[in-house]
């Protein structure tokens, strides 16, 4: 009972003490959330279109921003900072899922969608939920394969490195 409230109380604690993680520690991990999303969406979802373009959910990562460093940042500075192919989500034909227990709004175009669920971070430590969404062109409507990790990174020194990653949702457990 005393390890369940210390892992309930410790997030707590670490937001309240202002230990929060800095704007530019956000900046260092959300690429490197990003690319292991697109890589592991395009090795592991057979049968779906590997080379279809790279959509990220900026409004996701907006949010998680302002989970993590406390503030809000700017989808336009997210954009500009992370240097990658983005599309704003207002602007896409989208499927929202609210039943899956994350939510989020999936693309219907073929390519990779990426959208960062939960978020959580200190100076030492982020945490992220993240979905990556495969759809497939073939089909009408597109068959869709979602993939679902935990992914911690640490401070090591200077950097931000992958320390910790959970798979908690397969497509291909589900077909």
């Amino acid at each position: 009972m005393k390890r369940l409230f210390l892992a309930l109380a410790l997030p707590v604690l670490g937001a309240c003490s202002g230990e929060r993680a800095t704007p530019e520690d956000f900046y260092a991990v959300a690429p490197q959330i990003i690319t292991y999303m697109e890589q592991d969406a395009r090795q592991n979802q057979p049968g779906r279109v590997a080379d279809g373009p790279l959509y990220v959910n900026l409004d996701s990562f907006r949010r998680a921003s302002a989970s993590v460093t406390g503030s809000a940042l700017e989808v336009d500075s997210i954009s500009l900072r992370l240097d990658e192919p983005t599309q704003a989500s207002q602007e896409q034909a989208l499927l929202c899922d609210t039943t899956s227990g994350f939510g989020g709004c999936w693309v219907r175009k073929y390519g990779i969608w990426i959208n960062w669920n939960q978020a959580y971070g200190t100076r030492e430590e982020i945490r992220a939920t993240v979905r990556s969404t495969s759809t497939d062109r073939r089909y009408r409507p597109s068959n869709f394969c979602d993939r679902v990790w935990k992914l911690t990174y640490r401070k090591q020194g200077a950097q931000w490195a992958l320390a910790d990653k959970k798979m908690i949702l397969d497509c291909r457990a589900e077909s």
